[in-house]
C-alpha cells in the first residue's frame, strides 16, 4: 500500500517553515520548501491530470481549503486563493515549541519519507509525550551537556547501550568500512570510540521504561566511524544509502 502524506501531517512543518521565514509564508514558497525538508516519493509525486500541481503540492494548496490552520487555531490565511499568504499565530508558536526537538530530529537526520510522516502523524493525534535521542550532545558535550543535562543522560544511555551491543570480542568498529578506532589510535585514545547511526526515529515515550526503549531501538542503530557517518548524510536531498555506500567502499576504499 502506498503511503501519501496528509494534512495533519504538513502542519507542524509548515509551522516550521513559517517561523523561519519571519511568521508568514506563501503557498508558493511553503510548497517548495515543505517539498525540499520533507523529501516526497512515491504516489505524492504522481502528477494530476490537467495541472501543474503533483500529489504533494495539492496537499499543501488544501491546508487552505480545508481550513487546516484555522481548524486548530496554529494560522491564518490571507491573500488570494491561488498564492495566499500564511501567517503563524501564538497557538502555533506554542505548538512548535513544544514540538521542536522532535522535528529538528526528524528533519535533520535523512529519515525515509514514510518515517517522517508516521511520526508527524503521531505527534498530531497522540496525547503521549516523545522524547528525543541526540547522539550530537554526547559527541560534542561542553555547553550542550550543561544545559540539556536530562536530555544528554538520555542520549548517553542509548550510545552506551548500542557500544556495549556492538562490541565483539573487545572492539567495536564501522558497520560500512570496519574501521576500528582503537587499532588507529591505540587504545588509551580509542577504545570504545564510535558514532551511533539512526536508521529510522528512536524516540521513548515518557511512559514507556527506558531499559524497553532501549531494547526496542538496537534494531534502528548502527556503527559508524565519523567519516561513514558524515558521507551517508553528505547530500540531505540524495541521502545515500548504507549499500550503496559499502559498495563504494569495497570497490574504492584502502587504508
Amino acid at each position: 500500500m502506498k503511503n501519501r502524506i496528509t494534512e495533519s501531517e504538513l502542519v507542524l512543518p509548515s509551522l516550521y517553515l513559517m517561523n523561519m521565514n519571519n511568521g508568514s509564508i506563501t503557498t508558493s514558497e511553503l510548497i517548495e520548501k515543505l517539498r525540499l525538508i520533507m523529501k516526497p516519493s512515491g504516489e505524492d509525486l504522481e502528477m494530476l491530470s490537467s495541472r501543474n500541481d503533483d500529489k504533494f503540492s495539492q496537499k499543501v494548496r488544501n491546508l487552505r481549503a480545508h481550513d487546516a490552520f484555522e481548524r486548530t487555531g496554529y494560522a491564518k490565511y490571507s491573500g488570494a486563493l491561488r498564492n495566499s499568504a500564511v501567517t503563524i499565530s501564538p497557538a502555533g508558536k506554542k505548538h512548535l515549541e513544544d514540538n521542536h526537538e522532535i522535528l529538528t530530529y526528524l528533519l535533520t537526520n535523512d529519515f525515509e519519507y514514510a518515517d517522517v510522516q508516521k511520526n508527524l502523524r503521531e505527534i498530531e493525534s497522540s496525547e503521549r509525550k516523545k522524547l528525543i535521542f541526540d547522539e550530537n550532545i554526547v559527541i560534542q558535550e561542553g555547553v550542550k551537556k550543561v544545559s540539556q543535562v536530562k536530555k544528554y543522560e538520555r542520549s548517553a544511555k542509548l550510545r552506551d547501550y548500542a557500544i556495549s551491543y556492538f562490541t565483539k570480542c573487545g572492539h567495536i568498529s564501522c558497520d560500512c568500512c570496519s574501521f576500528d578506532f582503537e587499532n588507529f589510535y591505540g587504545k588509551d585514545l580509542g577504545k570504545g570510540f564510535i558514532e551511533i547511526h539512526h536508521k529510522k526515529p528512536v524516540f521513548k515515550y515518557e511512559d514507556i521504561d527506558i531499559q524497553q526503549t532501549l531494547k526496542d531501538a538496537i534494531e534502528n542503530l548502527m556503527p559508524v566511524c565519523s567519516n561513514c557517518h558524515r558521507m551517508i548524510h553528505r547530500n540531505r536531498q540524495n541521502p545515500i544509502e548504507i549499500s550503496y555506500l559499502t559498495n563504494q567502499i569495497e570497490l574504492h576504499g584502502a587504508f
